[in-house]
C-alpha cells in the first residue's frame, strides 16, 4: 500500500514537471511590451485588436503585439521601438506586428510583418534584443545597425539599404546586401533575385531622411543610464526642456506652457484588450510623460512632469499633488458587452506651427491655486477630419470614435455631432491617485453602443504661444511646434 502511494506520488511529481516544462515558455515571456505610433500623416489606420477592425490612428497611440497598421494613399506612419529604432510606412501600405515580447532575461523580441507597400527601417542593434522584419514569408534578422527600405510589388521585394549591411534569406541561401546596394527578389521563386549596385530614388526618401535627421539631432543628449528608453526623448527635447526645481530636483515642461496648463486637457481615451483604457496625450510631444514618470502640480509654477518610474509603463495618468479643485482624468465606465471605442477628450488637432521661444522652464508669474481643466467623460463636442498633412486625435475613427469631454469645436473643419452612451463624471484628485482598479472591469471586446448627443463647452488646456497661432478653437490656445517639414 505504501508502495502504491509512492509510485502514485512519483507519476504525479512526473506529470507536474514535464506540464511545467511544457508551459514555461509562456510565463517566461510576455506580452505586455508597447511601442509608439510616433508620427502620422494623411490617412493612416489602426487595427487595435479589438474585434472591430480599423479605426483612424492617433498619435501617440500604444502599438501592442497582434495590431496591424495602414497607411492609404498619401498616408504616412511612424512607429518608434523603446531603443528609438524607427519603421515607417510610406503611402498605400500595411504592417502587422506578429511580435511584441520580453524573454525571461529581460530581452525584447520583436517581429513585424510588411504586407504590402513601402517601408523604412532605422534599426539600433542593443545587446541580446531579437529583432525580425518579415517580408511576406522571408524572415530578416536583424543583428546590427543598418537602415533600409523595402519596397513590395506584385510577387517581388525591392530591398536597397542606405546605412549599415543586411543579409536576406532566400531558397537556403543568404545574401549580403551592403550599402548603396539594392537586392531585388522573386518572392515566388526564391532561388531568383539580383543584386546590384546603386539605389533609385523615392519621393518618400525625403520624409525619411528628415525624420531620421530630426531624433539624431534631438536624441544627441540621450543618457541611457538616466533614461532606460529613448523612445519620445527627441520630442521632449524638441518642445521643451528640463529644469531643476528645489524640492522636487529635475522636472520636465513644454516650451509655451502658462499657468493655467493642464496636460490632461486634450487627448483620447483608448481601449486595449487586456487592460481596458488607457490614455493618449493629443500633445506630439506626449508619449513619455504619459507612459512613465508622474505629473506633479508645484505650487506658484505649476503642472510639470516629474520622470521616474521605468520599472513599468503607466495605463493611466499618475497624479501628484493636484490642487483641491482640480479633477483627475478618468477614463470611460465600460458597460456590460461594452467596450472597444476611442473617447476623444478636449480638441486634440495635430497642427505643427514653429516651435515658441522663451519661457524655457519655469515660469515666473504665479498660479491661482486649484486652476486647470477638467476631464471628465460628458459635455463635450465632435473632432472631424482635417485635410492635408496630419489627421490627429481629433480625428474620427472609423465610426468607433467617441467625443468625451469639454471641448469646443475646431472653427478650421466642418462641425459634426457625434454620439456615445460612456458617460462619467469626474473624481477629486488625492496626493498621489490613479483610477482604482473596480472602474476598469474586463469587458468583451465590443463598442458601446452610440445612444446619446454630447453637447458642447468651451475648453482651455492653458498652453499658449506668442510666435505661432498654435492650435485655435474658441478659448482654446495651444502650442505644437513644428518638426521638420514634410513632402
Amino acid at each position: 500500500m505504501a508502495t502504491r502511494k509512492v509510485l502514485s506520488a512519483l507519476t504525479f511529481a512526473t506529470a507536474a514537471v514535464s506540464l511545467l516544462l511544457m508551459v514555461s515558455p509562456a510565463f517566461a515571456d510576455s506580452h505586455a511590451r508597447i511601442v509608439r505610433l510616433s508620427d502620422t500623416e494623411g490617412t493612416v489606420q489602426l487595427d487595435r485588436n479589438t474585434g472591430d477592425g480599423f479605426e483612424r490612428a492617433i498619435m501617440n497611440m500604444p502599438v501592442t503585439q497582434g495590431m496591424r497598421l495602414e497607411t492609404g494613399q498619401s498616408g504616412r506612419a511612424e512607429v518608434e521601438f523603446e531603443n528609438g529604432s524607427t519603421v515607417r510606412l510610406a503611402e498605400e501600405s500595411s504592417l502587422d506586428f506578429t511580435g511584441l515580447s520580453l524573454a525571461g532575461d529581460g530581452q525584447r523580441v520583436s517581429e513585424v510583418r510588411l504586407d504590402r507597400g513601402t517601408a523604412y527601417v532605422n534599426y539600433k542593434h542593443k545587446g541580446g534584443d531579437d529583432f525580425r522584419f518579415d517580408v511576406t514569408n522571408n524572415a530578416i534578422t536583424l543583428d546590427r545597425d543598418v537602415h533600409f527600405r523595402v519596397r513590395l510589388t506584385s510577387g517581388a521585394a525591392e530591398i536597397a539599404v542606405f546605412k549599415g549591411e543586411l543579409e536576406v534569406p532566400g531558397n537556403g541561401q543568404t545574401a549580403k546586401v551592403k550599402k548603396d546596394e539594392t537586392f531585388n527578389l522573386d518572392l515566388n521563386d526564391g532561388a531568383r533575385y539580383t543584386l546590384a549596385k546603386g539605389i533609385s530614388s523615392f519621393d518618400s526618401d525625403t520624409w525619411d531622411n528628415e525624420r531620421n535627421d530630426y531624433n539624431t539631432q534631438y536624441a544627441a543628449s540621450y543618457n541611457r543610464n538616466q533614461y532606460p528608453y529613448q523612445y519620445g526623448y527627441s520630442d521632449l527635447n524638441y518642445y521643451g526642456s528640463f529644469f531643476d526645481a528645489p524640492g522636487y530636483g529635475t522636472l520636465w515642461r513644454p516650451f509655451g506652457a502658462s499657468a493655467l496648463f493642464d496636460p490632461f486637457g486634450d487627448g483620447a481615451w483608448a481601449y486595449y484588450p487586456g487592460f481596458g483604457y488607457t490614455w493618449v496625450s493629443g500633445y506630439p510631444w506626449g508619449w513619455t510623460p504619459y507612459r512613465y514618470g508622474s505629473w506633479i502640480y508645484v505650487p506658484t509654477y505649476g503642472w510639470a512632469w516629474q520622470p521616474g518610474g521605468w520599472g513599468g509603463w503607466n495605463p493611466y495618468p499618475v497624479v501628484v499633488n493636484a490642487p483641491p479643485t482640480w479633477h483627475h482624468p478618468q477614463p470611460p465606465i465600460v458597460t456590460p458587452g461594452g467596450g472597444g471605442s476611442t473617447v476623444i477628450v478636449g480638441n486634440p488637432v495635430m497642427t505643427r506651427p514653429a516651435r515658441p521661444t522663451g519661457n524655457r522652464g519655469m515660469p515666473t508669474q504665479s498660479v491661482v491655486s486649484g486652476t486647470g481643466g477638467t476631464n471628465t467623460a460628458a459635455n463635450a463636442t465632435a473632432t472631424t477630419d482635417r485635410p492635408g498633412r496630419s489627421a490627429g486625435p481629433g480625428a474620427t475613427a472609423g465610426g468607433s470614435t467617441q467625443t468625451a469631454t469639454t471641448a469646443t469645436a475646431d472653427t478650421s473643419r466642418p462641425s459634426r455631432t457625434t454620439t456615445s452612451s460612456s458617460s462619467h463624471s469626474a473624481a477629486p484628485a488625492s496626493k498621489v491617485s490613479t483610477p482604482p482598479p473596480a472602474a476598469h472591469p474586463t469587458p468583451a471586446p465590443r463598442p458601446v453602443t452610440p445612444s446619446r448627443s454630447i453637447s458642447s463647452q468651451p475648453h482651455s488646456s492653458g498652453m499658449s504661444s506668442p510666435h505661432s497661432s498654435g492650435m485655435s478653437s474658441g478659448s482654446h490656445a495651444s502650442v505644437s511646434p513644428s518638426r521638420p517639414s514634410k513632402n
